[in-house]
């Protein structure tokens, strides 16, 4: 029994070098476009397991052809800089006698959307005379990081900011050794835990939001004040090479029931070659395979190139080298037989996941 759909098959290739019309694909990871005399393209590549051809398509029925930067497929995280207002102080003093709260809310906390709920957490601290916003800031990110501590995973990282370089701050910090001058608390969205078919890297974005206090005014009475700002910022990066690496584990299963582990300890153990650590373009061709004569069936198929990005490839927004030579060698194949429009880079392509 074959696990794939006759009408949508995604043919999957990782590409680390392209050979020449004189050449046959002897490593993994040789790529060779060719094209029969009919004018049907087609993809010799060595992959893990050898040898191996694509389908033949009909030039005429290429229905899309483009290629997809790693930069797109990134993802950013953030980061937050929380600082005290000044109607939350009393001179240069934290108020004192209050309780000022930290509110983090978690979207897509464990699988569950925001739709469904949101996950809270809280960092809290009772100010006392003379607390300095220093020794706030210091207090505070404790409490933050205390509170975390008993999450299965990990979703933000805590950290004092200095004039210089921000200080890390971690559940078994001791507050005693926290001796410097804080400007802020720094909230960080870290890179989320990933296991290869099994565990998706699906971001928790996080929303920090201070709390409100009472303050006195010169009335007599209490004004609801809320005692900090939140500045966001851009953090770490996360590259496409987990992504990628799913992408070509599942669409690997599509070849036959025998791969992703199914019927395990009965199984065929499989070779991939994405690198996780690495970032990845993207080619895609979605043509259809139309029958001849009676059988006038359209079944619509894609064929997906992924592309690891040299070292020297720095210029994000460009396909990279090795992606720019399959693309140019696809596009003088198919000049050859029809005046197809040439490949450009397309930000719309997104590799779903089954």
């Amino acid at each position: 029994m074959r696990i794939f759909s006759a009408n949508q098959v995604n043919q999957v290739f990782v590409a680390t070098a392209l050979k020449t019309s004189t050449d046959v694909p002897a490593a993994e990871g040789d790529i060779k476009v060719g094209v029969t005399p009919d004018g049907e393209l087609y993809f010799r590549h060595f992959g893990a397991g050898g040898l191996t051809r694509s389908d033949l398509i009909n030039i005429k029925n290429i229905m899309s052809f483009k290629t997809t930067v790693a930069s797109k497929m990134a993802k950013v995280l953030k980061k937050y800089t929380v600082t005290v207002n000044d109607a939350a102080k009393a001179s240069s003093y934290m108020i004192p006698g209050q309780d000022y709260i930290l509110r983090l809310a978690f979207d897509g906390y464990i699988g569950m959307s925001p739709e469904d709920s949101q996950y809270w957490k809280y960092g809290a601290v009772h100010s006392t005379a003379n607390m300095s916003p220093s020794d706030f800031y210091k207090a505070m990110a404790v409490s933050v990081a205390k509170n975390m501590s008993r999450e299965a995973v990990q979703f933000i990282t805590v950290q004092l900011a200095t004039a210089s370089d921000p200080v890390n701050v971690t559940p078994k910090t001791d507050p005693a050794t926290l001796t410097g001058t804080y400007t802020g608390i720094i909230i960080n969205e870290v890179e989320p835990d990933w296991i290869l078919g099994t565990k998706q890297q699906k971001p928790v974005t996080v929303t920090v939001t201070p709390t409100e206090i009472q303050v006195l005014n010169s009335n007599g009475t209490y004004d609801d004040v809320i005692w900090g700002s939140v500045t966001p910022s851009s953090g770490v990066t996360i590259k496409n090479g987990k992504l990628t690496a799913d992408f070509e584990y599942f669409h690997m299963g599509e070849r036959g029931d025998q791969y992703r582990m199914v019927g395990f300890p009965d199984y065929v153990p499989v070779k991939y070659l994405v690198d996780p650590t690495k970032e990845y373009d993207y080619i895609g061709i979605h043509y259809a395979y139309v029958g001849p004569n009676e059988s006038c069936q359209k079944s619509e198929k894609d064929i997906t190139i992924v592309v690891p990005r040299a070292a020297g490839d720095t210029t994000a927004a460009n396909p990279g080298t090795l992606t720019a030579s399959i693309v140019a060698a696809i596009n003088a194949a198919m000049e050859n037989f029809t005046s197809y429009t040439k490949s450009e880079a397309d930000d719309a392509f997104e590799p779903a996941q089954p």
